[in-house]
């Protein structure tokens, strides 16, 4: 029982660490650099929507989004997990990402949606469906390289590349 309840703490902090990281370049993308092609992260953006506007409910989404598929991945590939199964994962939360959620914010599939005409000071402004593409890939890689590298040394069994 206590290794179980110590394993279960173990892919949270996981979880949470990769988000953690995915959650810094996001900020230095959005708040100190601006090459982030949006004014909020996508949580932010996807509460504002709904008419929450605090940024802490977007953390606490975003965390628990990435601890979620962090139980996923470990529950999924027990056996044999990897950096690439992984980056597979963060790649279909990717597409989820472009198909889904996107939409839902209101920046269209792959960013092509009508965000682009808000005024660029409006929290759902959207620069360009290519950057929105490029970076939002690469934090997701990001994350997934580091959930995959975290998890294969602290949780994998059969721990491969």
């Amino acid at each position: 029982m206590r290794n179980r309840i110590k394993r279960m703490f173990n892919i949270a902090l996981t979880g949470f660490m990769a988000s953690l990281v995915m959650f810094l370049f996001i900020y230095i993308g959005t708040d100190v650099t601006g090459i982030a092609p949006f004014n909020v992260a996508p949580s932010q953006a996807f509460l504002y929507n709904l008419g929450v506007e605090q940024s802490g409910y977007a953390l606490l989404l975003h965390f628990a989004y990435g601890i979620l598929w962090s139980y996923v991945l470990v529950y999924t590939f027990d056996d044999n997990l990897s950096i690439m199964k992984a980056i597979m994962l963060a790649m279909v939360l990717w597409l989820f990402m472009m198909f889904v959620y996107s939409p839902l914010i209101g920046w269209g599939v792959f960013g092509f949606g009508y965000a682009h005409h808000l005024p660029s000071n409006h929290p759902l402004y959207l620069e360009g469906a290519l950057s929105y593409i490029l970076i939002t890939l690469s934090v997701h890689l990001v994350y997934g390289w580091v959930l995959g590298y975290i998890s294969g040394r602290w949780l994998g069994r059969g721990y491969s590349r």
